[in-house]
């Protein structure tokens, strides 16, 4: 029988992983001498070019080889506006009816910083073909389950359909409680408050950034509800590229607040980021809008080791979406 006492035994076993560690270093260095040997000979597109017809302008295709006159596809600009609640939160009020028009958890959502390089990195990888992510081991999307966890959206109901040619500064008026002045005409910019039925963030944050007042009436306060719901659905579900403007379409589904219930705004914003995914896959472009924090807290939960370490000690983490889970 072979015995070995304690101090003995963690020798053998210590010996034994030296032996074994050193072997799998020289096998990782010797595979790794010959991938970069074999580079050469990788076919970065796609076999079979009968699917993957967009490869020609997908800008995967320029960081494999650029042609004269051309460069290198650079870091994505997201499109991002800070989400913060105000300082000492939400009325009670307002918030009472954000939760009846169904987006209490959407307000749960921390603000977080944007990774551009991930998100390029992955937009890299977005096929628009078949609006999945073409990695190493497959491909992988996006779906409804993962907004309606990562940022409490809802995904049942009618879809997010209606009219898009309406008085839309009437529509402020009567919502909002506020008219959008008439644009004044300038030869090189566009300085209008309402352009179609994109509003400006500043003037709106403006009119609402005080606190409500005490007798405020109920009409006030679902004025001020209006704006907090459209304030968080340009600014994380329905981000453009603009940065400076938030749609008032929203605004026909929520007269009463309580009708936006009905509606799938999840299925909305996940078709919206398609929409950007497929736009910044193109090798011109320079910008990516949409739900984009949606795209890095996917990789956050797909992808373990990119995701980044929480300082301890974590603080609580009250009932919501996934998305405060990664608040660093």
């Amino acid at each position: 029988m072979f015995t070995v006492g304690y101090l003995g035994y963690n020798w053998w076993i210590a010996g034994l992983i030296f032996c074994v560690g050193r072997a799998l270093l020289v096998d990782l260095c010797n595979g790794f001498s010959c991938d970069m040997q074999q580079v050469g000979n990788v076919d970065p597109g796609p076999t079979v070019g009968t699917q993957l017809t967009r490869q020609p302008v997908h800008r995967s295709t320029l960081l494999w080889e650029t042609p004269a006159g051309q460069v290198v596809p650079g870091v994505l600009n997201c499109r991002r506006r800070s989400c913060k609640l105000p300082e000492h939160g939400l009325d009670p009020r307002i918030a009472r009816y954000i939760n009846e028009a169904g987006f209490e958890g959407l307000f749960k959502v921390p603000n977080m910083e944007v990774d551009h390089a991930l998100i390029t990195a992955l937009v890299e990888r977005w096929r628009p073909e078949t609006h999945t992510f073409h990695l190493p081991h497959g491909e992988m999307s996006i779906t409804l389950q993962d907004i309606e966890v990562m940022l409490g959206v809802p995904v049942d109901g009618l879809p997010i359909t209606g009219a898009v040619k309406i008085e839309w500064p009437t529509l402020c008026l009567e919502l909002l409680g506020h008219r959008p002045p008439d644009p004044i005409p300038h030869p090189h910019e566009n300085t209008s408050i309402l352009a179609g039925a994109r509003l400006r963030f500043t003037w709106l944050d403006a009119l609402f950034s005080g606190p409500l007042a005490a007798d405020a009436t109920d009409e006030v306060v679902q004025q001020h509800a209006r704006y907090h719901i459209l304030d968080r659905l340009g600014t994380i579900l329905f981000m453009d590229k603009s940065a400076d403007r938030v749609s008032v379409l929203p605004l026909q589904f929520l007269n009463p607040i309580s009708n936006a219930k009905r509606y799938s705004w999840g299925s909305g914003a996940l078709a919206w980021l398609y929409r950007h995914l497929c736009k910044a896959s193109e090798s011109k472009a320079k910008q990516i809008g949409g739900a984009v924090m949606l795209v890095q807290l996917w990789a956050y939960s797909r992808f373990p080791l990119i995701c980044p370490v929480m300082r301890l000690p974590l603080p609580p983490v009250e009932a919501g979406p996934f998305a405060n889970r990664y608040v660093i």
